[in-house]
Parts: C-alpha cells; sequence; structure tokens
C-alpha cells in the first residue's frame, strides 16, 4: 500500500508541475516570430578534418585550400585583381589570410560553401575582406560568386538568413 500511495503522489506531482512546464517550452501560447537580425556571415561552420575521417568530405581545411588555389589561378605574377563596382576600379591584391570559420549553407538545393578572404592591396595599405561562394563540382570546389565585404574593415553588407542585406 505504501509503494502504491507513494507512486500516485510522485505521478500527481509529475503531472501537476513537470509536464505543464514542458509544454509550455514547447508550446508558450501565441508563436511569437522571432525578430530578423543580420549577421555577418550565413550558414553553418563547416568541421575541421577529423584524423579518424580524412579526405572525401568537404572539411574546413579543403575549402581554404580551395580559395588559395582559386586566388593563385586567377592571378597574374601573384597579383589577384578584383572590380570594385561601389569605387568603380580595379583593386591589384595581394592573398593575406584565409578566414575562420569556413560556412556552408543550402540554397536552390546545392550545398554552398563559403568564406572570406582578407587581400591586401598592392601599393597601398587598404585591406580587402573578399568572400568567396562555391559549390562542389567533379570533386573539387567552383569559385561561383566573389564580391567585396569589407574596405579596411568597413561593411558593405551582412546577411538577413542566407541573403545579402547591402548597407546604406
Amino acid at each position: 500500500m505504501k509503494k502504491s500511495a507513494l507512486c500516485l503522489f510522485l505521478a500527481a506531482t509529475f503531472s501537476l508541475y513537470v509536464i505543464p512546464f514542458a509544454l509550455s517550452a514547447e508550446h508558450p501560447g501565441q508563436p511569437v516570430e522571432k525578430p530578423k537580425s543580420t549577421i555577418e556571415h550565413p550558414g553553418k561552420e563547416v568541421d575541421k578534418p577529423k584524423a579518424e575521417h580524412p579526405g572525401k568530405p568537404v572539411t574546413a581545411d579543403f575549402v581554404k585550400k580551395s580559395i588559395q588555389d582559386h586566388v593563385n589561378a586567377q592571378s597574374k605574377d601573384g597579383v589577384f585583381v578584383i572590380h570594385d563596382d561601389k569605387l568603380m576600379k580595379d583593386w591589384r591584391l595581394r592573398l593575406a589570410k584565409v578566414h575562420d570559420p569556413v560556412r556552408s549553407f543550402e540554397k536552390d538545393g546545392k550545398t554552398y560553401y563559403f568564406t572570406c578572404v582578407d587581400l591586401q592591396s598592392v601599393g597601398s595599405n587598404d585591406v580587402l575582406d573578399v568572400d568567396f561562394w562555391m559549390v562542389p563540382k567533379d570533386g573539387k570546389l567552383e569559385v561561383t560568386d566573389t564580391k567585396i565585404h569589407k574596405l579596411n574593415g568597413e561593411a558593405r553588407y551582412n546577411y538577413e538568413g542566407i541573403n545579402i542585406k547591402e548597407i546604406k
């Protein structure tokens, strides 16, 4: 009798205190939409390679190496050129640093890998943070878009989700 009374007491306590609390966390009344906030980079961080499974999966190191290879392939005599639509000029740049973290996101049924790169201007102290978007193609990553994100630390755009929001 004592065991069944204790079980009833615990069940009643559980139903009075724990169950409503758990349900309220999942369904707290009217849904409230979280405000859309701007972020610097979209997507989720790409994992660093694990020694246990090297090779095949797209890793942060693979993305960074792909960017370096792309910049080197597009460079002439070590100088990468990008057109600046805002300032209406061509920047002559050298690769300074590929940023962490590397990110990925899904859009239009494709997985995009994304990172930004610091490029130092040839002949001045200007530093451009350039964003590169890539998709897997034939076992490699192909750059699909390149855009100047920052000039000397001043952002030109941020993100709402995975969409670019220009800063005015």
